[in-house]
């Protein structure tokens, strides 16, 4: 799902731990039960780890908050290297 800002927090989608993305809305089989969505296999996955997988899902706050969705996707770089920092410690202990 490209756009996630549509999903309000009452919506229940399918999301992927992997990639912290919303996969699509719950669908419904016949009888009012939530299908399961399978996930693809690894194609380098050895015999026993390719068992059938499936996306976890719950409503979009649940999920957002139990798999991170809208976090930062990165930490920032240190600013300085060690040799910098212990300098700057030992010239202003408070920096």
């Amino acid at each position: 799902m490209s756009d996630q800002t549509q999903l309000s927090d009452d919506d229940l989608v399918y999301v992927d731990p992997d990639s912290k993305t919303v996969v699509g809305h719950v669908e419904w089989n016949r009888v009012g039960n939530p299908k399961s969505l399978s996930r693809p296999v690894e194609e380098g996955a050895k015999e026993e780890r390719r068992r059938h997988h499936f996306y976890p899902w719950g409503t979009y706050r649940a999920v957002r908050r139990a798999f991170n969705l809208e976090a930062k996707s990165k930490r920032e770089e240190p600013r300085w290297t060690l040799d910098e920092a212990l300098e700057k410690a030992l010239r202003e202990p408070y920096f």
